[in-house]
């Protein structure tokens, strides 16, 4: 069983790297990968510790790259990198004065995007960079407001994971923002990680709200920014990672698969419930 896509309280997950390994022990997890929104600190905590004492299976160097594909915010999967480089290069990009800016400024901007359409807000809202994301912020103000029920879909108005990913990725959406400007582009993240060893994967294809996933993945894929993709992921249906698997083989391309597990966040994500058998990643994982 493999797990190649969790995280820890180095980004936005609930479990310390400890107690994420404890559980993966536990649950039986032959390869674990910890990939951290813009951060590879978790395997430098490690490097202190006896890791054995918490996990024995292989543990691949990984983390999710933020980045920008056609104007649309998604993320990478990297893989297998020298990770005191890749640091070093996510530190100048994702350091925390950086993040905390950006932050304000996509904070900033959402305000202005609901006053110029129409979507109440608390007067004098109040937001905390260093406790907060932004668009959770604006999510549960939004709907302590029954007026703004007209603006949005039901769907969307009781779930905060579809709102943040119609409002970064869905160009149609009444609170659509464009973050270009925020992230590298996708092409410089696959640069950077291929020159450091690495391998890069499209993380979750259908969490994102487009209208033709596959005609975005024809493009992020003829644009040679993919080793591979991640076809197993806890909300894709049967068919979704059928296709997936389908296009990978078809396209030459590797496979991968995760959890995207926050610890106790996101019930629907637990930790190796996918039962993801090793051998998906045979060819690639031999090499890593």
């Amino acid at each position: 069983m493999i797990d190649l896509h969790c995280h820890t309280t180095y980004s936005d997950g609930t479990w310390s790297v400890t107690e994420l390994l404890k559980k993966a022990e536990e649950k039986g997890i032959e390869v674990l990968s910890i990939t951290d929104h813009d951060s590879a600190k978790a395997y430098f905590e490690l490097e202190k510790v006896d890791r054995s004492k918490y996990y024995k299976g292989k543990l691949l160097v990984g983390a999710e790259i933020n980045c920008v594909f056609n104007d649309t915010k998604i993320e990478l999967l990297a893989y297998d990198f020298n990770k005191e480089k890749v640091q070093e290069w996510l530190n100048s990009m994702y350091g925390e004065e950086n993040v905390k800016n950006s932050f304000i400024k996509e904070f900033n901007d959402m305000v202005d995007i609901c006053k110029n359409n129409n979507i109440k807000l608390s007067n004098n809202l109040l937001y905390n960079p260093d406790k907060e994301y932004p668009i959770d912020v604006i999510y549960y103000d939004v709907i302590k407001y029954e007026e703004n029920k007209k603006y949005i879909e039901e769907e969307v108005w009781n779930s905060k994971s579809l709102f943040f990913r119609k409002c970064t990725t869905d160009k149609d959406f009444i609170l659509y923002r464009d973050f270009t400007k925020d992230y590298p582009k996708a092409e410089d993240v696959a640069n950077i990680i291929h020159k450091n060893g690495g391998k890069v994967f499209l993380a979750h294809l259908f969490v994102y709200k487009m209208n033709d996933h596959k005609n975005f993945l024809n493009n992020i894929v003829d644009a040679n920014i993919l080793d591979g993709i991640e076809c197993y992921h806890s909300n894709f249906t049967k068919e979704q990672t059928e296709f997936l698997l389908d296009y990978c083989k078809n396209n030459k391309l590797y496979v991968s698969g995760g959890s995207d597990c926050h610890g106790d966040k996101h019930q629907d994500r637990v930790l190796g419930a996918l039962n993801i058998n090793l051998d998906i990643i045979k060819d690639w994982y031999k090499k890593a």
